[in-house]
């Protein structure tokens, strides 16, 4: 008995030793917690602040990588997407990363393009408004070829000459006078179209052949009447009328077919003249 007694006293000693250290962590574990709890919201309060200056400044390099996608330079004006002239950016380029550098080259790349496809395409319709004008100029000139031109004339002079056969007023003059008369019609016929570069068509060449050149013929066939003194004299004005570059007339009877065949010549071209503005488109 003896020795358990002995035995239990020191786990006794131990026990009572061990309380007081244990009290001692509580305590320091309530005094350290308001302190860490402090600490911790006093590095939230710095972190957060930290964190809100960062999402900032990560927010303005976010709009200035976003504006150099559309823009190259503040101090002058870019091209959209579908060429329109756009705004400048709001910052410059001096302190750009790598990568926006690479974008903003690229956006350069592209402006240039665009302005290089627009000053092509303004080429290309120049080059096509030109070769509209060579193609009329084209058109126009075979429409003159001496072919095509002495196929057209040959068929208003033909015109004209049926016309007096079939005219009552026409048979107080002789058959070769008549041919005078349509040779002469043909000639006029043929400086008001090429002196004015028309292509008329069949309806537009009828309507003179009727309407104007009947009473011009007319007053040619009396002019003739007054400058011929005899057949043959007939004869060289019925040539000069079918070519008048290459057949002169002998003085005198140039000078008498001047006198009489101007008050005709006037006449027909100011009513063909003011007939034109019809013809044009």
């Amino acid at each position: 008995m003896a020795t358990d007694n002995n035995d239990k006293k020191p786990a006794s000693s131990d026990e009572g030793a061990e309380q007081p250290k244990k009290g001692n962590k509580n305590l320091v574990k309530i005094i350290a917690a308001p302190i860490v709890i402090i600490l911790i919201g006093i590095a939230g309060f710095f972190g957060y602040g930290a964190l809100q200056q960062q999402t900032a400044a990560n927010q303005v390099n976010l709009e200035k990588f976003g504006f150099d996608l559309r823009g190259t330079s503040q101090f002058e004006t870019s091209e959209g997407v579908l060429g329109q002239t756009q705004l400048p950016p709001t910052f410059g380029t001096e302190n750009l990363t790598p990568a926006e550098r690479v974008v903003h080259s690229l956006v350069r790349d592209r402006e240039n393009l665009i302005i290089e496809n627009r000053t092509l395409r303004q080429q290309v319709e120049a080059l096509e408004i030109q070769l509209k004008s060579f193609e009329e100029d084209r058109r126009i000139a075979e429409h003159f070829m001496p072919e095509n031109f002495n196929q057209e004339l040959q068929r208003v002079e033909r015109m004209l000459l049926t016309y007096l056969r079939q005219s009552a007023d026409a048979q107080r003059f002789s058959n070769f006078r008549l041919e005078i008369m349509a040779a002469a019609g043909r000639m006029e016929y043929e400086r008001f179209v090429f002196t004015n570069a028309l292509m008329l068509d069949a309806v537009q060449r009828t309507e003179i052949v009727v309407d104007f050149l009947p009473a011009f013929m007319f007053c040619v066939g009396d002019a003739v009447d007054l400058a011929a003194n005899n057949f043959s004299e007939e004869r060289e004005i019925r040539d000069f009328f079918g070519s008048p570059d290459n057949h002169r007339l002998p003085p005198i009877l140039q000078e008498d077919l001047d006198i009489v065949l101007p008050p005709c010549q006037r006449e027909l071209r100011t009513g063909l003249q003011q007939h034109m503005a019809h013809l044009l488109p």
